[in-house]
């Protein structure tokens, strides 16, 4: 009986509060509840499946290091020192601590030779880099050419698998002159890999284990030499959320909505019988609980909607710095904060060109609170008037809107999902 009153509390209202009223019984909520939460897994799993997030080398929070002098050498010629007065400042939202959060510190090497025509420098450890089709695609750095104010005539890039004798190297000139890098930090980004064009390898260098680099910088003449270095990084790993933390998702995501559901099913009944109680009516508050949880049938169409919304998402890839500030709005849809900026100007066009691609799944998702709402709010006015037959209509339709209205808000404030 209670599946025959889920079902027709969707296309026979009346008929279904009607009986609901007269016998309330809490099974077919217990259903209500759990093909709520089965179908929102589902969405939040498909949402997931298509999202893709940037990973780094090193990851965040530590990635000033690959710019701390004391993880380098050099020649006894050259000096290298930690610029705390200029550096390369990618600031970002971290949302997880609701804060803004300086990504490479604020310090940058300083590169310093007199009276030379080439500086050499070494980052001894780069962890055992695994540069492979599955691995980090690129190599990042931020440079700025002090002095002599001219580009470097040859600039080589060295990177080292396992010993000195095994290693590859790429002719950098070209893109240390298109970074416009004299007196200004300039971005230059390196491919890797296996199909990376560019680079030569001596000895038995394999991909899967960069463990060193060199970075060489010649001049055409005689020399006094600063070179400031920042951002130096490997990055184009993607991993996907759901195959990185599976049982974290599922535990986060069922406590959410657990929560969502419970919630709205106490505001609602707890507004309806305040309102009942202000307009002096007496109605139990079983009766009431139990037309209120039927109502939330409404909840399970909405999620079947949303799942199938997700058909309309492409695979989605969040650059490592817009990943950080990436949050879940009220329909537990990813988002980042507008009014947060990203520096890079690569990172905010792919955040533009994700907000553009999940247009069509936002809008099915917006569209779908507020038919359910209204949806919920329709049925809590026929669910009243069975309750209490001499109310007039729209003294129900009154008393279901201030209900589904608070209850709407209390969530938005106190839950953060509607």
């Amino acid at each position: 009986m209670f599946l025959n009153d889920i079902v027709a509390v969707l296309y026979a209202p009346r008929k279904a509060f009607k009986r609901i009223v007269a016998n309330p019984k809490y099974l077919g909520i217990i259903v209500i509840l759990l093909l709520f939460l089965g179908l929102q897994l589902g969405y939040e799993y498909s949402q997931f499946s298509k999202v893709h997030i940037e990973t780094t080398s090193p990851v965040p929070g530590i990635m000033q290091e690959y710019n701390n002098a004391t993880y380098w050498q050099a020649d006894s010629n050259v000096a290298l020192t930690n610029n705390f007065n200029d550096y390369y400042n990618n600031t970002v939202y971290i949302a997880n601590y609701a804060a803004s959060y300086p990504l490479f510190g604020n310090y940058s090497m300083q590169v310093q030779a007199n009276g030379t025509n080439s500086v050499l420098i070494a980052l001894t450890d780069t962890s055992n880099i695994d540069c492979t089709a599955d691995g980090f695609q690129n190599l990042t750095m931020a440079l700025k050419l002090v002095s002599p104010a001219s580009t470097p005539s040859n600039s080589v890039l060295t990177l080292y698998s396992l010993s000195d004798n095994n290693y590859y190297t790429y002719d950098l000139t070209s893109k240390v002159a298109e970074a416009n890098a004299v007196n200004q930090w300039g971005n230059l980004t390196v491919p890797l890999g296996p199909t990376a064009s560019g680079w030569t390898a001596t000895g038995n260098p394999t991909w899967q284990n960069v463990t060193s680099l060199t970075l060489q910088l010649n001049y055409a003449n005689s020399e006094d030499i600063t070179v400031r270095v920042g951002a130096l990084f490997f990055r184009g790993q993607y991993v996907q959320p759901l195959t990185d933390n599976a049982l974290n998702f599922i535990y986060t995501f069922l406590l959410q909505f657990t929560l969502q559901f419970l919630a709205t099913w106490l505001v609602l009944s707890v507004m309806l019988y305040v309102l009942f109680r202000a307009l002096k009516a007496q109605v139990l508050w079983k009766t009431i609980f139990v037309a209120a949880g039927f109502a939330l049938t409404v909840l399970v169409i909405r999620a079947v909607v949303n799942l199938a919304a997700t058909a309309t998402l492409p695979d989605l890839f969040f650059p490592y710095d817009a990943a950080l500030g990436v949050v879940y709005d009220p329909f537990g849809s990813l988002y980042y904060p507008t009014q947060f900026a990203l520096p890079v100007a690569t990172s905010a066009a792919a955040m533009s060109n994700i907000t553009a691609a999940m247009a069509t799944f936002k809008t099915i998702i917006t569209a779908m609170f507020v038919v359910s709402y209204v949806w919920i709010g329709a049925l809590i006015g026929i669910a009243v008037k069975e309750m209490k037959p001499e109310f007039t209509t729209i003294k129900c339709l009154i008393v279901a809107a201030l209900s589904v209205a608070v209850t709407v808000l209390v969530l938005w404030l106190f839950i953060g999902f509607v």
